[in-house]
């Protein structure tokens, strides 16, 4: 494929990289969001990389989009009116949940409520048992009340959701045929098949969850069909899953619940990509966006899957990568609560109107107008092909709305919002790594987004980590990372059994089947003969246990034997303690198949001419502990590897500014990454 586009949609920005591999470059820049139509961002986009390329678009083979669309519809409570057709008796499972509850010591705490409400729904008389037989057929009969209630309440989507169809989904595809015929334009979604292990409550929710979500994502992407063909662009559209591979648009009309993590997912394909060169193969990502912070472990150059996910309370059971996310971004809003404190976030100022500085009529100070007055931003920014911030907007801001109150000036109240923002993404680490068991101090910190890089430094002393990474193009490292992903199809099948009474002949033949249903689903159009790449895994407990972890099985022949051991030690890693007389069980298999796509790989730098020919940095007051320091202001395209800098100095580039803080030293490694070490830690030596 000689061309290819990745379009990843932010909060703020909506970021654009285009690879043409025939002349071995990428272009790469940023276009406003459009958050009443991402879509038309999507397409400014795509035009700007054409017009980049000044040749029509010619060989435009691919566009790969990072959709942030059913994230939003779900938080924004957002989605299609829905209905649930389940098994009698189990109409309340959405609102009773799981057992646990969600804060253990909080009296007042309330369960999210359900995407589906209780009067949209109904139980119908069937039942299938837990081992696939029938105890009580269905009758279609019984159906015909509930579709003229489904029609008088102009329910755009039915979720059809019955016990134990995991095991054997006859009812259910009988149920969804029948509605179809009968509700002509209503989109129907059968649980088993975007869930086929066990777990009534996470297959009901992710079912629930898909019906809302589904019309809308289908309208999206038809818009975005049609404004695409009016740009000619007859490119196929695939879209990033929340597991770190992507799927063709059709796929994604159909089980639009795997793209709930689409955007960041492809941060953390590029950090593995970095991994996977770097001397520490263990990084923990800081990608900081203009909303949201999302922050993943990356462990020995593998990305971690999460187990037990939710979307805003709601469980959803769908291959996801780890990540945690907070509200914690450039246009995070800086105010002071009822006691006086300073507080920053989780609401965002987004791209509309922004923050204060960008003159589009924003009133609230944000993070961007912090780092504005501290002068770790230049007021000519080169985002998004230009722009001219307003200081005097963002210091006067700062200052009637958090200095004045709290007495101070509005610098200082500019570096209190930083370290406020700051604390919350520190704890977002500490969570998915101390809380986790993992020392963050023998990971490498890779910042990257359009406010990582100005905040990676100061996030990486403050947990003892001796290494940041900014990656070459940290502004769009996301959207690199689509380029680097393959289409990739799952499939999940529970297996509850002793691990002893298990025959291995069985485990390779229920994996074998599993192949082979995911490779049918993996179409792009292309008539060459794909290359197939198949992972697989198996979730296992200790009997008795009511959590499971997920082990990777090698190829070749299975031995239980060594995958006994391998969950042993996952369970003493993740636990502190292992029970090799326990029996094990195996809970559901798990197979991933990719079609390899020829993704973007990682490029090493030109070679630069040493410091003594590098241009002359330009200087500018900044602000770092309360002390201004006239500070070297260097341009990104002047560095090359084996340059090197000390702290405190700022770099420029057009997607994002890096800062090396007082007493930090900085280097360019061989790919063009700037290494930032000292300052609270240790420096961890070379670049492979």
């Amino acid at each position: 494929m000689s061309r290819r586009i990745g379009i990843d949609t932010g909060g703020t920005f909506t970021d654009i990289v285009a690879l043409d591999e025939q002349r071995d470059g990428l272009v790469f820049f940023k276009v406003h969001s459009t958050p009443d139509d991402p879509g038309r961002a999507l397409v400014q986009g795509v035009r700007g990389a054409v017009e980049r390329w000044g040749d029509g678009g010619a060989g435009l083979r691919l566009l790969v989009h990072g959709t942030t669309v059913a994230t939003n519809t779900v938080l924004q409570r957002a989605g299609a009116k829905a209905a649930l057709l389940t098994t009698a008796g189990f109409r309340d499972v959405l609102h009773i949940q799981r057992q646990s509850r969600p804060r253990l010591y909080d009296m007042r705490g309330r369960r999210a409520e359900p995407l589906v409400p209780r009067a949209r729904r109904f139980e119908v008389e069937e039942r299938i048992l837990h081992d696939g037989s029938v105890d009580t057929p269905l009758s279609t009969s019984s159906l015909e009340p509930l579709a003229e209630a489904l029609r008088r309440d102009g329910v755009e989507a039915v979720a059809v959701a019955f016990l134990h169809s995991h095991v054997n989904p006859k009812h259910e595809i009988e149920a969804g045929q029948w509605l179809e015929a009968e509700l002509p334009g209503v989109t129907v979604c059968l649980s088993h098949e975007l869930v086929r292990s066990q777990g009534e409550y996470e297959r009901f929710s992710t079912c629930a969850m898909n019906a809302y979500v589904q019309p809308v994502m289908q309208r999206y992407l038809g818009r975005l069909d049609r404004a695409l063909k009016d740009e000619s662009v007859e490119a196929p559209l695939v879209v990033m899953k929340s597991n770190g591979g992507v799927m063709t648009a059709g796929q994604v009309a159909r089980h639009c619940v795997q793209t709930i993590l689409s955007g960041p997912a492809g941060g953390v394909v590029a950090a593995a990509a970095i991994a996977a060169h770097h001397h520490n193969r263990n990084l923990i990502t800081a990608d900081m966006g203009g909303t949201s912070f999302d922050v993943a472990v990356i462990e020995d150059g593998a990305v971690g899957f999460a187990r037990d996910a939710e979307v805003s309370g709601l469980a959803l059971n769908v291959p996801m990568l780890d990540l945690h996310t907070v509200g914690a971004g450039g246009g995070s809003i800086g105010w002071v609560d009822a006691g006086g404190s300073l507080r920053v976030g989780p609401h965002s100022a987004g791209s509309n109107p922004g923050p204060a500085c960008y003159g589009l009529g924003g009133t609230k100070p944000t993070v961007t107008d912090a780092n504005l007055v501290l002068g770790r931003v230049a007021a000519q920014s080169r985002l998004a092909g230009g722009m001219q911030l307003d200081i005097e907007a963002a210091r006067r801001c700062i200052h009637d709305t958090l200095a004045a109150p709290l007495d101070m000036t509005a610098e200082r109240a500019a570096e209190g919002m930083v370290r406020v923002v700051n604390t919350t993404m520190v704890a977002a680490i500490r969570r998915i790594t101390v809380e986790r068991g993992h020392d963050p101090r023998v990971f490498s910190l890779c910042a990257f987004g359009g406010a990582g890089p100005l905040h990676g430094a100061e996030l990486a002393a403050e947990m003892g980590m001796g290494e940041t990474i900014i990656p070459a193009a940290p502004g769009v490292t996301s959207a690199l990372g689509l380029l680097m992903s393959n289409l990739s199809e799952d499939r999940v099948r529970s297996l509850v059994r002793l691990l002893d009474d298990v025959d291995p002949s069985q485990l390779t033949a229920m994996f074998e089947q599993m192949s082979a249903e995911a490779r049918r689903d993996l179409v792009l159009g292309d008539a060459s003969e794909p290359t197939y790449t198949t992972v697989r895994r198996i979730a296992m407990r200790y009997h008795g246990q009511g959590h499971d972890l997920a082990i990777d099985v090698a190829p070749g022949a299975i031995e239980t034997g060594v995958i006994a051991e391998s969950f042993h030690a996952a369970h003493e890693r993740m636990y502190g303690y292992r029970r090799p007389e326990e029996p094990v069980e195996s809970v559901s298999l798990w197979v991933s198949e990719q079609i390899d796509l020829q993704p973007a790989r990682m490029t090493e730098a030109r070679p630069g001419t040493g410091d003594d020919d590098r241009a002359a940095p330009r200087r500018r007051t900044a602000w770092f502990g309360g002390e201004r320091h006239d500070t070297p202001v260097f341009d990104r395209a002047d560095l090359a590897p084996e340059d090197r800098l000390d702290g405190p100095a700022i770099v420029e580039q057009d997607d994002a500014t890096t800062v090396v803080l007082p007493g930090q030293a900085a280097r360019v490694d061989r790919y063009g990454q700037i290494i930032l070490s000292g300052a609270g830690g240790r420096d961890l030596g070379g670049d492979a």
